[in-house]
């Protein structure tokens, strides 16, 4: 199997490094990774500035960086990079949870499984939901507390490789150009089940706050879908989420 890997959060986030770890003995993996974290980029694409394609060791193997978003890195190695086109996208793991209609448009960890979507290339989206603290603290000072990611290792070895026996069950896993957006919980529940969901019709208002005379990135309090097998709700209860994406679906005939 070939497997091309990217994310959002640049090839310096330690839950890359897990998911390279795990994917290694899967498959023929290559690495597409942006040179920095590009969050809320969605599935955008570089239009009006030249790429570059740098060469980087990353966990001991070569991997391919560039000065750009999630999408172009899936796009470039989709096209470019690979002599044939790869059976799977991964991107991921994200810091951080992206359930919800709000956040799956932002995405740029979804973004780059959309973007292999529209190339007839199934994907995986995996996020890792956080307590507001660890994710400060990565924000902030750009490290995970060390206890929180000697949890998280253990407990992803788990989820993930549920996940990945659940998916390559399907027939139709590596057949249907499809994103299966999947979010971990921060602490997993003893009894933790892997739970198909819906997209959320989680929602932001204002992603601005006014600091001086410019305004940065800060969201307001969500708007939350609560529903039973909503995808947000399901990993806050400490299971597992997945949601299957299917953007040729998106589109309804109108009845007139």
């Amino acid at each position: 199997m070939r497997i091309l890997l990217t994310n959002d959060d640049s090839h310096s986030s330690p839950l890359f490094h897990l998911a390279i770890d795990k994917l290694r003995p899967l498959g023929e993996l290559t690495i597409v990774v942006p040179k920095e974290e590009q969050s809320w980029t969605g599935k955008s694409i570089s239009r009006f500035r030249p790429l570059y394609l740098d060469t980087i060791l990353l966990r001991d193997g070569q991997a391919y960086c560039v000065d750009g978003t999630p999408a172009d890195c899936a796009n470039l190695g989709v096209h470019h990079v690979f002599a044939h086109k790869p059976d799977l996208v991964v991107s991921g793991i994200n810091i951080g949870i992206n359930a919800g209609l709000g956040f799956m448009l932002s995405s740029g960890t979804v973004g780059a499984c959309l973007e292999a979507n529209l190339a007839g290339i199934p994907a995986l989206a995996l996020s890792q939901s956080l307590e507001p603290r660890v994710f400060r603290a990565w924000n902030e000072e750009h490290i995970f507390p060390s206890e929180d990611m000697a949890r998280l290792r253990q407990q992803t070895e788990q989820l993930f490789d549920a996940v990945w026996q659940h998916l390559s069950q399907r027939p139709d896993f590596l057949q249907r150009p499809v994103t299966w957006n999947v979010n971990f919980p921060f602490t997993a529940v003893p009894d933790w089940q892997l739970i198909p969901t819906v997209l959320g019709h989680t929602f932001y208002g204002s992603c601005f706050k006014l600091r001086g005379d410019r305004f940065q990135h800060e969201l307001e309090p969500l708007q939350l879908d609560t529903r039973e097998h909503a995808d947000g709700v399901v990993v806050r209860q400490g299971h597992v989420s997945i949601t299957c994406l299917d953007i040729r679906q998106l589109g309804q005939r109108l009845e007139v």
